[in-house]
């Protein structure tokens, strides 16, 4: 995966191929995202479409049609991509509840050498770094759950994929490339969304654009490396003919 790619995903949703009806509905459906999570489904399961057509190399946005397998699709990766942040959420509550018993025994305690206070301080730094690494974890395999959900139909099957996905070293750039493309896009909402009367509209669009070239990279990048695993090394071409 190089800047090309990068540069081709971002510009996707204007290829000469692409429909404008597509970056439209696309736009909408990002807007009602923010206020119903019924579109945040639909945008869901249109990532999946991203995704494979990636892995294709498409040359234009799949048409946002056909929104009952859209929706299913939506729903099954909402699913693993939920349970798989749960253990970082969980973590999290834990840490809350307990820095709020803490606080309250700073307030309330007669006396503030209490060695509980000491505990608790310690209890909840592990805490914290606990739920940032489950969060890490949790988003690497969400990619690769990403991956496998749109390659596989059932959740049964994906499995496996999302397990040799996660396994390969050379997953983890795709992962950092695709993470940045995020991490900027949220950033670019937000800043469109603070301002006033146009803002609610640029900040749909910008995030269009970065759902599309988030998940086209994902595709793309997990393909490259399906169609590097496929590609018979050197070594085991010439020693299946010296076998022959």
């Amino acid at each position: 995966m190089d800047f090309s790619d990068l540069e081709s995903a971002i510009a996707l949703p204007l290829a000469e191929d692409t429909s404008l009806d597509t970056v439209a509905v696309g736009v909408l459906a990002t807007l009602a995202s923010f206020a119903t999570p019924l579109a945040g489904v639909v945008l869901v399961g249109y990532v999946v479409r991203l995704v494979r057509a990636g892995g294709r190399n498409a040359t234009a946005l799949p048409a946002f049609d056909e929104f009952g397998g859209m929706v299913v699709d939506g729903v099954r990766l909402s699913v693993v991509l939920l349970a798989l942040q749960l253990p970082a959420v969980g973590i999290g509550v834990a840490v809350a509840k307990l820095a709020g018993a803490s606080f309250a025994t700073l307030v309330y305690a007669a006396e503030m050498h209490s060695l509980n206070v000491i505990g608790n301080s310690a209890l909840i730094g592990v805490g914290l770094v606990a739920a940032g690494g489950a969060a890490l974890v949790g988003t690497y395999l969400s990619a690769a759950a990403t991956v496998a959900v749109s390659r596989e139909r059932s959740l049964v099957a994906a499995v496996p994929t999302t397990r040799e996905l996660a396994s390969d070293a050379s997953f983890v750039p795709v992962v950092s490339a695709v993470a940045l493309v995020v991490f900027a896009g949220r950033l670019l909402t937000a800043l469109f969304g603070a301002l006033p009367l146009v803002g609610s509209v640029l900040a749909a669009l910008v995030s269009f654009f970065a759902l599309v070239a988030s998940a086209t990279l994902l595709g793309r990048g997990a393909s490259k490396l399906a169609a590097r695993d496929s590609t018979p090394r050197p070594d085991s071409t010439v020693d299946a003919v010296g076998s022959a």
